[in-house]
Parts: structure tokens; C-alpha cells; sequence
């Protein structure tokens, strides 16, 4: 921490700024949140920040800061986090280039004033600032404020009110058009950016915003999407494939998607999908109801599917569902809703049993563990209590003893 800050106790800070009644709408809840040994880092007088001031737990036992005087912050004031964050505590006046605040307890007793934005996110947040709120814009996004005083010049939001602007509209505002949504504008916001100032952004900053998150690739100019920034999101996640241009969208683009993610049928035009690319799709993660296009649902690629997750058995159209499909559910999971889905096809249930335990002895395994009882044991041991199959015999009665004993 800085040096101009000093650590003092929570009893110093009770007896000298009655913190415990500055923050928080009572004592009670004061106490609910901050710890008996808790300490805090205090400036005495007016302070200059020459950077940003990033208002995050740094030690632990320190539940926040006090500033006994003016803030001038050449920088954003940054409590991303919507959860939670250090006490902030302001007897006097805030200056900065941009405020964000989440969950951190927030009381100035001034006025606020920041040169671009002022942000406030997320209920668990909670603030007291009776003074005047001046900036170009205010974002006041499912947090419970409304300022007594503001000189917002250029754009207001506060779902706390009515008659608000479409979230998209901010878009008029800030320096890149393609930030749509105040969640875009709270990340640029905590990376310390200007955000309503005209600025030159080059390809070496698109690659650390993209290589930061992939879903900044929505937000970079179309002239900018270049194939190596392209694969730099991809490589984060398949879903990026909704903001390429449509140029780098080829055979060798799609397949190498697929291979990453079979999910990535979701985010292609349908035109693109085929028969081949599902097969892939479906070892690879696709889950059948959002990736696979359902003309393409034939049992083949159904068998496959369960194979790799049979937790999709709940997705499968039931006039899709046939004997040969349950026996692979069966055999390659738990087979836990296998009446559900027999009932609903109008399939027996027995029949799926028996030609698991046909098919071969590892799959007893599958039929003691989940479908053990007097029947399917009667007809494994038809089977398999013999010479040939002597020591997987031995091996699967053995591990499975005590429910055999029940049986007795």
C-alpha cells in the first residue's frame, strides 16, 4: 500500500471518525460485516493520485479506507467486483477520471465529479453520498441509489427510476459505437480506460483486450478482425465464431472449430453444417437439441452421441428412441432413468437388461451396480457361471457379495 496511508484499528477508527455509523444503514449490520479486529488504512488531509486507485482488500484484516479530506484521483477509482470490496470512506469531496463501485460500502460527503463516467453495479453494494454527482455519464445498474443532486450532461441511467434509456444507447456516447451494454463498459471502465475521449486503438491493443477476453472480438472494428486475432478468441471459446467475419468463415475455419468444441455448430450458419461435420461434433461435445440440426438425427449418430455423454438420453425426441439406443445407454453410464425413457418409447425394460448382459461380461458391472436384483442376477449367472468365464465370475460375485447375500 502506499505510504501515505497509515494503518489505524477499528476502535481508532470508531473513536475518531464513528465509522461504525458512517457506514452501512446501522450499527447492526456494521457489525455483521466487519470484523471486531479489523484495521484501516487512513489518509489525513486532502490526497493526489497520480494513478488509479484500485479499491481491493490488499492485507488481510483490513476492511478499507478512510480519507480524511479531498480525493483527486488522475485516474479511475475501480471496485469491479460487484460482491463485495473495502470500506471506502470520504470526508470531503471526490474528484476523478471515471468512478466504478461495486460492493464496496461506499460514504463521501461531498461532491462527486468525475471528467467521463460514473458507474455504480450490482445489489450488494450500498452507498451514501448526499452531495452533488457531475459527469457526462451515469450508469446506475441494479443498485440500490438515486442521487439527491446530478449534473449528468450527456447520458443517465438508474433502473431505480423510470423513463431510462435503452442499455444499447450508450453506445452513442463512448469513443467505440460497438460497445453495446453497460457490462462492456464496466470492463473498460476497470482496465482504467478512457472511455468517452476520441483515442487511436491499434491492433497491439485489440490483441491484449481479445487475449483478456474473447468477447471483446464483438467490439473490434470489422476492418480489424484479422485471422490471427480471430483464432486468438476462438482458442478461448468456440462462441467467438458469432463476431467473425464472415470471410474467414471457410471449411478449414469450421472443421478446425468442431474439432475444438462440437458446440460450435451452434454459432455457424446452418448452410454449413453437415453430415460429417455432426459425426465430429457429436465425440467432441455437441449437445444434440442446440448444436445438431435435427435432420440429421439418424441412429448412427445417436448411438454416438450417447456414447460420449449419455446424459443426453433427456434430449433425444422420444420417437427417436429405440432398444438398440437404451442397450448403449446402458451400457456406457448408469442407465438412471432407463424406466423413464422404456415407458415413454413403450419399450421393456427387461429386454434392454437382458441384452446388456448378453453382450458381454464387462457389462456386468453396469447391471450389479444399478439394476441388481433376482432376475438379471438369475440370467448372468445363465451365462457366465461357467468354465469359460470363471474368473470374471468370481470376480464381479465376489465385489458384489453383500448383495448377494440379500438375495438369500
Amino acid at each position: 500500500m502506499n505510504t501515505t496511508f497509515e494503518i489505524i484499528t477499528l476502535q481508532d477508527a470508531i473513536a475518531q471518525y464513528r465509522i461504525h455509523e458512517n457506514i452501512y444503514e446501522s450499527t447492526e449490520v456494521f457489525e455483521d460485516f466487519i470484523e471486531a479486529d479489523s484495521r484501516f488504512y487512513l489518509h489525513r488531509g486532502d490526497l493526489v493520485l497520480e494513478k488509479d486507485l484500485l479499491l481491493v482488500l490488499e492485507l488481510h484484516g483490513v476492511a478499507g479506507y478512510i480519507i480524511d479530506g479531498n480525493l483527486l484521483v488522475n485516474g479511475n477509482i475501480v471496485n469491479e467486483e460487484g460482491d463485495y470490496g473495502p470500506v471506502f470512506y470520504v470526508k470531503g469531496n471526490v474528484v476523478c477520471r471515471s468512478l466504478l463501485i461495486g460492493g464496496s460500502p461506499t460514504h463521501i460527503t461531498g461532491n462527486v465529479s468525475a471528467e467521463e463516467v460514473i458507474m455504480l453495479h450490482y445489489n450488494h453494494g450500498w452507498m451514501k453520498c448526499p452531495g452533488l454527482f457531475t459527469a457526462p455519464v451515469m450508469v446506475v445498474e441494479d443498485y440500490h441509489f438515486i442521487p439527491d443532486h446530478k449534473n449528468i450532461s450527456l447520458f443517465y441511467y438508474n433502473d431505480e427510476e423510470s423513463d431510462n434509456p435503452e442499455e444499447e444507447d450508450i453506445a452513442e456516447v463512448l469513443n467505440n459505437k460497438l460497445t453495446t451494454t453497460f457490462e462492456e463498459l464496466r470492463y473498460d471502465l476497470a482496465a482504467g480506460e478512457y472511455v468517452l475521449s476520441q483515442l487511436e486503438r491499434d491492433a497491439q491493443y485489440w490483441q491484449k483486450k481479445v487475449n483478456h477476453n474473447y468477447r471483446d472480438l464483438k467490439r473490434v472494428p470489422p476492418e480489424m478482425r484479422t485471422k490471427e486475432l480471430c483464432l486468438l478468441a476462438l482458442n478461448k471459446s468456440v462462441s467467438a465464431l458469432e463476431d467473425f467475419p464472415p470471410a474467414l468463415i471457410t471449411e478449414e475455419m469450421v472443421e478446425y472449430a468442431v474439432n475444438k468444441s462440437g458446440m460450435a455448430l451452434r454459432y455457424l450458419p446452418e448452410t454449413l453444417i453437415t453430415r460429417e461435420l455432426c459425426y465430429k461434433a457429436a465425440v467432441n461435445g455437441a449437445i444434440i437439441n442446440l448444436d445438431i440440426p435435427e435432420r440429421f438425427y439418424e441412429a448412427a449418430l445417436l448411438q454416438l452421441l450417447i456414447q460420449h455423454s449419455d446424459w443426453q438420453m433427456e434430449r433425444i425426441p422420444v420417437d427417436c428412441i429405440t432398444e438398440d439406443l437404451l442397450v448403449t445407454y446402458v451400457k456406457h453410464g448408469r442407465g438412471a432413468w432407463l424406466e423413464k425413457y422404456c415407458t415413454a418409447a413403450g419399450i421393456s425394460k427387461e429386454r434392454i437388461l437382458q441384452r446388456v448382459i448378453e453382450a458381454d461380461v464387462a457389462y456386468l458391472e453396469n447391471i450389479f451396480s444399478w439394476f441388481f436384483s433376482a432376475d438379471t442376477f438369475a440370467y448372468s449367472q445363465s451365462l457366465y457361471d461357467n468354465e469359460q468365464y470363471s474368473n470374471e465370475w468370481t470376480a464381479i460375485t465376489t465385489k458384489y457379495k453383500r448383495k448377494l447375500e440379500r438375495l438369500k
